[in-house]
């Protein structure tokens, strides 16, 4: 009878106790997402609206997750994007685009303008291949890591060398991602792809 009046009171007891310091957790956690790669000079680890504390996917590193994994993909697609331009400015691919509707390579503007020259079943095909992509290949363990390494460095060594080529690459995807719109809203204003360097 004594031992159950005492552990009544120490349950009682225990209601009025403070409740542990979950603020010093998260800043614990956090303070890990702010050394990931990515965070370098001159911002280091930028996050003005609190998107990896406030996020909708959960717990702070698994908002993180998915938004250095929307990054990473949107840098990667910048980047082919950017290049496509520059090239296709001044080479086109022989052949068609579909035979069936006698269209050739040569036949797609640069640009924006590109978007309403490709056939519908073009589009199809795109949708279904990025559909399959996104619904087959899946990431590993990190953000951008689909098992086929990085120009032949795996993605588990945690190395100089890949630490600083991952750190390239962000960079160069967000400067990408920059560029693609810039060339963008250079199309929209002037109405020519490359304004400034058709000139």
């Amino acid at each position: 009878m004594q031992a159950v009046l005492v552990f009544m009171i120490a349950a009682a007891a225990q209601a009025f106790t403070p409740a542990p310091n979950l603020a010093s957790e998260c800043t614990l956690q956090a303070a890990s997402i702010k050394d990931e790669l990515g965070a370098i000079r001159p911002t280091g680890f930028f996050d003005p609206l609190k998107l990896v504390e406030r996020g909708p996917y959960g717990s702070p590193e698994e908002n993180f997750k998915h938004y250095r994994s929307v990054e990473i993909k949107h840098g990667r697609v910048s980047m082919a994007a950017t290049v496509g331009m520059l090239v296709q400015q001044t080479y086109h691919f022989e052949g068609f685009v579909s035979p069936s509707q006698n269209l050739k390579f040569a036949d797609i503007p640069n640009g924006l303008k590109a978007l309403g020259a490709i056939p519908l079943a073009g589009w199809c095909q795109l949708i279904v291949l990025i559909g399959l992509h996104e619904t087959l290949i899946k990431e590993g363990k990190n953000p951008g890591d689909f098992g086929t390494g990085y120009l032949g460095l795996k993605m588990d060594d945690q190395s100089d060398e890949q630490i600083r080529a991952l750190n390239v690459e962000l960079s160069n995807g967000r400067l990408a991602m920059l560029g693609i719109l810039g060339m963008f809203a250079s199309e929209s204003i002037h109405g020519t792809p490359l304004f400034e360097v058709a000139r």
